[in-house]
Parts: C-alpha cells; structure tokens; sequence
C-alpha cells in the first residue's frame, strides 16, 4: 500500500473530506491524485499532511503493514489450532486501533468469524458474517477477502449441518487469488456428510498433503480421520484394515495428549461398527468418546456421542435397562435444548419414544420422521443408515413390505 493510499484510508477513519485533508496544502483534485497514486508526494508534503492529520503517515504505514502481518498469522495459527497463540494474537490485534480502517477491518470480521466458528459459538460467527451483506464493508474489501469469505462461510454452513449450503461456498473459492489448501479439508468433510465418498477422499488427500507439507501434525489427523471416514464407504475396504488404521491414529493422539482427536476417531469408530451392525462394539467406542467429550467444549459431538452410546446399548440390551436410558436421553435432550438444534432433538425424541411406545412406534418415527428429516438436511449417510435398518427392520417382521431405497445427492 503506497503512502497516497494510507492517506485516504485515515483521512476516512478521521471523518475528513479532501477539502480538509487539502485546505491551504493543496486542492481536493490534487489530493485526489495522491490518494489514488497517480501524483508523488513529497517530504514537505508528507509532513504539512502529518500536522493536518495529527500523525506520522510513514510510521502509521508501517504499522498497518504490520497489522496485516499480524491478521495473516493469526489465521495461520487458527489453520495450526495453536490455541496459546492465538488468544495472544487476538488480544493483540483489538487492542489495536488501526484494527478499525475498514480495509483490515473486514478482514478482521472474517477472521473473527472463524475464531468463533473453532470456540462452537456459532450465533457470534453469524453476527459478523451477516455484515458482509453491508456495501460499504465489502467495498473496502480485498480481492483475498471475498474468497477469505467463501471459505469461513463454507465451515460455519459445515459447522450448523448444511453441507449442501457449505460446498456451494467453498466451490467459489479462486485458488489462483486465495491459496490456503486448508479448504480442501472442509471440502472434504462437507462431500462426506453428503454421501460423495470419492470426491471425500480426494480431496482429503490433497488436505493431508498440505498439512504434511507444513509439519501440522494435529491437523494431519484430521485429514486422515475424514479420509478413513470415507475410506469405509468404500466396499473395497476390510473392517480389519480399518480398525486397524483407526488403532494407528488413535495411537498419534495419545502421543499427542489430544483427547478431542481421539475422541473424534472412536465416535467414527463407533458409526463404523455400528453400520455393520455390531452393536457391542459399537457402544464400547461411543462410551469411550462420550467419557472423554464429556467436559470438552464441543457439545455437539459430545451429544452424538451420548446418542450413538444409547442407541447401541439399546440394540444389546433391548429393554433391559430403559430406566438408565431415559435418563441419559433427559441429559441429551437437556444439551440439544441448551444447543437450540432441533435435528438433534428429533434423534433423542425418537430413542425416547422407542422406550415409552416400543419398537413399532420406533420404527414408524424412523419411516416418517428421520428419513424426511435427514433428505431435507442433506445428510445422505446417514439417511441410507436409517434406510437400511427400516428395511432389515420390515424383512425380519415379515408383516409389512420390505422395501428400501437409497438416498442420493442431488
């Protein structure tokens, strides 16, 4: 950013015309000039401006760069996940009044958005993603920004389930002006949850390349945990091949001390046991992920992981312990209300349901309430899940027509 350029952006933080910034140092059309480069200044110049401005343009221009720098690394350190640092950073960056030109404000917005976005605040990440509807704002905006934009918006629509809604964002993304591969890892997760194992793994490969490239170890699991995720869609891949990758990477987590990672992988764990339907295995991943979630942060998958431990204890012990369930359904239900995620009510009323009314009841909720739900919200895995277990449901019963069919991105 050239001198004339910082200028006009304090002249605007100040609320001054260019009459003002001008009057007895030069015309408003002369000011003009120096503010969009066209004009040189000189040292004389530059200091009247100073006076008139009340400071030091070329010190102030080295402190915006600076900043700049300094909004740079702080998202560098959200991609790394070193929260230490980026705390510190952020303290920094709003004390800063420079913070409020609106050229690294917008960014600062964005970046805030994402902080919050990480922190499972999503309604503060909302707050400042809306304002970008605002003209003014985004006419400030960098080139950089708009893509900085595709891309936070794309893991805030991932991060409320609306993967649909995410990969139309992050599909806009010009990699030629925004370049962070990091984005390939959110494309990854939102081809997933719509069912694209294919283009899951695909690009959770070119993630994992990028972390691997930048030594981001923590975020190579994540990479590797979206990939094995997929990997099972595959009919290619052996259930022994893949409690076998998922023993490896829960192994780097204990070197790591990172129980929110290893309690990611026995959550999918758990989903991996129970599509084969090996329910005791399953509710032995669920129940270690739900002790270790249990007083972390993340309270979403904290409930999937209360849910995926009932469901499965439910399918071994039939109703042989319903009085211990209904309770630990009150507790979920108890998050989901505090979280305000009716999808994630809907699941706890329908385990609810299957206690109260029993398995026909249960069953008939599945049919007309989950399917429908998970088709509207796009969550195709999950959908074919409920699907398949309907139709082994109505073969076994022998008293309703066994019919399935499966549920398809479109």
């Amino acid at each position: 950013m050239h001198i004339g350029t910082f200028i006009k952006y304090y002249r605007i933080f100040k609320g001054m015309t260019q009459k003002q910034v001008g009057d007895g140092i030069c015309t408003p059309g002369h000011i003009s000039k120096i503010e969009s480069g066209h004009l040189q200044i000189t040292k004389d110049k530059i200091e009247l401006f100073n006076q008139r401005l009340n400071i030091n343009v070329e010190k102030e221009l080295k402190a915006f760069k600076k900043l700049r720098l300094d909004l740079e690394l702080w998202h560098d350190v959200m991609i790394k996940q070193v929260n230490g640092k980026m705390e510190l950073l952020k303290e920094t960056i709003e004390q800063n009044p420079l913070i409020k030109i609106e050229t690294l404000n917008g960014t600062f917005k964005l970046l805030k958005a994402r902080y919050f976005i990480m922190k499972g605040e999503l309604k503060e990440a909302a707050f400042y993603l809306s304002q970008f509807s605002n003209k003014r704002l985004s006419f400030h905006m960098f080139d950089y920004d708009f893509h900085l934009y595709y891309h936070i918006k794309g893991m805030y629509e991932l991060a409320e389930g609306n993967p649909q809604t995410a990969i139309k964002y992050l599909e806009k993304i010009d990699r030629d002006i925004y370049s962070n591969p990091e984005s390939y890892y959110h494309m990854s997760v939102g081809y997933h949850d719509l069912g694209q194992y294919d283009k899951s793994m695909r690009y959770s490969q070119l993630a994992l390349g990028y972390f691997k490239e930048t030594f981001n170890f923590t975020r190579c699991i994540d990479a590797a945990t979206i990939q094995l995720a997929a990997e099972a869609r595959s009919e290619e891949a052996s259930l022994a091949s893949l409690v076998e990758k998922y023993d490896e990477l829960i192994q780097h987590c204990d070197n790591l001390h990172d129980h929110r990672r290893k309690a990611v992988l026995h959550l999918n764990l758990g989903n991996l046991y129970r599509d084969v339907m090996d329910d005791r295995k399953a509710r032995d991943a669920f129940h270690i992920a739900y002790g270790l979630l249990k007083h972390e942060s993340d309270k979403k998958m904290y409930v999937n992981s209360l849910f995926g431990y009932i469901d499965s204890s439910m399918e071994v012990d039939g109703s042989a312990n319903n009085e211990k369930y209904a309770s630990l359904i009150e507790e979920g239900q108890t998050s989901v209300r505090d979280m305000k995620n009716s999808c994630l009510e809907t699941f706890f009323t329908m385990l609810e349901i299957r206690i109260q009314e029993g398995e026909e009841a249960y069953y008939h909720y599945i049919e007309n309430v989950i399917i429908p739900l998970l088709k509207e919200e796009g969550q195709y895995a999950q959908c074919n899940y409920y699907i398949q277990k309907l139709y082994n449901h109505n073969r076994m019963d022998g008293s309703r027509e066994a019919k399935g069919k499966e549920c398809v991105f479109s």
